[in-house]
């Protein structure tokens, strides 16, 4: 249940959206419906030419918890974020990509979530399955979707099982690895504008001597993907952005590759153990993950065109 000591804790939900027009209805009106008193839903208009604009306008006209505002020039997601969270009032940030919903299955889970927060020491929440995974949806979908879904999973699996320990039906990251933090205290936030703002984010947390945790239960509340289609084109665009990403952490100093040789590994022996199709499917994104990291050693992206190398939903 929802404590009186969790309704004064006030969520803010951080939207950067450029043209999003086709699919941002969907996560708005989902948050609209949250079953959560205090919270706020801002969204970072980054020279959107399409109806994105109108249809988060109508969301400001049912209720004041919504808010929109256009960036000056074309920023990229990582500054629209930065700028969001300046305007936030919320204790807690919840960064949510306009084709994801945050998913709740009912008001007593979404309180047993954010109670975490209970605890000063735990300063965020990260991912614990990949936002395409899991339910009827994935049965649905397309082939590159479910190699994006399968290879995920696989590749989080691996970090849990590596990194983590497990303490009161929660599991603690002992090493930031690779993990990726959406969900955290306003107040340990700092500002970074690599297209991996949230590898970074799980390193920021950890240096300030906060825990993050993960829930290991599919069913809590957790982001999901409005789509279940994906191109391979676009795929290929999306792995060469973290390849992006990864080189430009990197050159801050960071070792990444031990994680994810050891990824890579893990992924290759233990996929195939769920079944035949799921070790295709991971392995398939494996090899595009690769394809895409040596793509992007070439590619010279600022973090501003970063929006260019999303999927168009």
């Amino acid at each position: 249940m929802i404590t009186s000591k969790m309704k004064q804790i006030e969520i803010s939900f951080i939207i950067p959206a450029h043209n999003e027009g086709k699919i941002i209805g969907k996560t708005l009106d989902n948050l609209y419906k949250l079953p959560y008193e205090k919270y706020e839903v801002l969204v970072g208009l980054d020279g959107c030419t399409d109806k994105t604009e109108d249809i988060v306008k109508s969301f400001t006209k049912k209720s004041g918890k919504f808010k929109y505002f256009k960036m000056k020039s074309r920023s990229g997601k990582p500054e629209v974020i930065d700028y969001l969270i300046k305007k936030s009032k919320g204790d807690i940030i919840v960064i949510n990509d306009a084709d994801w919903i945050f998913r709740f299955n009912n008001k007593s889970s979404l309180g047993l979530f954010f109670s975490v927060f209970d605890n000063k020491r735990v300063g965020g929440i990260a991912e614990s399955f990949p936002v395409e995974w899991g339910g009827s949806k994935l049965k649905k979908a397309n082939i590159w979707y479910k190699a994006v879904a399968y290879g995920n999973y696989f590749w989080i699996k691996y970090q849990k099982q590596s990194f983590t320990k497990s303490k009161k039906g929660l599991l603690y990251i002992n090493d930031p690895a690779m993990f990726l933090t959406n969900i955290f205290r306003k107040k340990l936030y700092k500002k970074n504008l690599s297209l991996g703002d949230d590898f970074e984010r799980t390193r920021d947390i950890k240096k300030q001597g906060f825990e993050i945790v993960i829930f290991d239960e599919e069913e809590m509340p957790r982001n999901i993907a409005s789509y279940q289609d994906i191109k391979l084109k676009d795929l290929v665009k999306q792995k060469i952005r973290t390849g992006v990403a990864r080189n430009q952490i990197e050159s801050k100093g960071e070792n990444l590759k031990k994680y994810q040789f050891g990824s890579g590994i893990f992924i290759i022996f233990n996929s195939w153990k769920m079944g035949f199709s799921s070790g295709l499917y991971a392995n398939l994104w494996l090899v595009i993950t690769l394809v895409g990291g040596i793509i992007a050693k070439f590619k010279k992206t600022d973090t501003r065109e970063g929006w260019l190398l999303r999927a168009k939903r």
